[in-house]
């Protein structure tokens, strides 16, 4: 008998808003640049097939503008963290990837778990395994004959 294959595959869309709050959240909870300064732009970037977000930022104290390039790598570790936050369920396993769309950022996240066939239950002496009537683990059946209504 073979066992039960089930693939899993899942895909978020982010939009702009949803990404840049991500990427505030993760550079909040290591205290960098990001979260002392003053946002003032962001938007996507495409150079071939490496993508990223560009954020116009300002310093506290400091007129002078610059700009933050965030690639995908750094883009997928903020998604994660800020799914855990906001306890979104993802599987550890599986294959993550994103991918640039017209919405925003697509996740993917790809899962592949193998299940094993259930195999009979013996007993000690290597039969199988018998259950008194109504104690079947597989019964659906009520063995009581009393009714009740709800």
């Amino acid at each position: 008998m073979s066992g039960l294959t089930i693939k899993e595959t899942r895909r978020l869309v982010l939009p702009l808003d949803t990404v840049l709050e991500a990427l505030l959240d993760l550079d909040r909870r290591a205290n960098g640049p990001l979260s002392r300064a003053d946002i003032l732009e962001a938007k996507w970037v495409v150079n071939g097939t490496e993508g990223g977000i560009e954020i116009a930022v300002r310093a506290d104290g400091d007129d002078a503008i610059e700009w933050q390039r965030f690639d995908f790598p750094r883009i997928g570790a903020a998604i994660i963290a800020y799914c855990r936050a906001k306890h979104i369920p993802l599987p550890y396993s599986g294959v993550k990837s994103l991918e640039l769309t017209g919405e925003g950022i697509a996740f993917h996240i790809e899962n592949t778990v193998q299940l094993e066939t259930l195999k009979p239950r013996t007993d000690l002496s290597g039969r199988p395994q018998t259950y008194a009537k109504g104690y079947e683990p597989t019964a659906n059946a009520s063995t009581s004959r009393r009714l009740f209504y709800a």
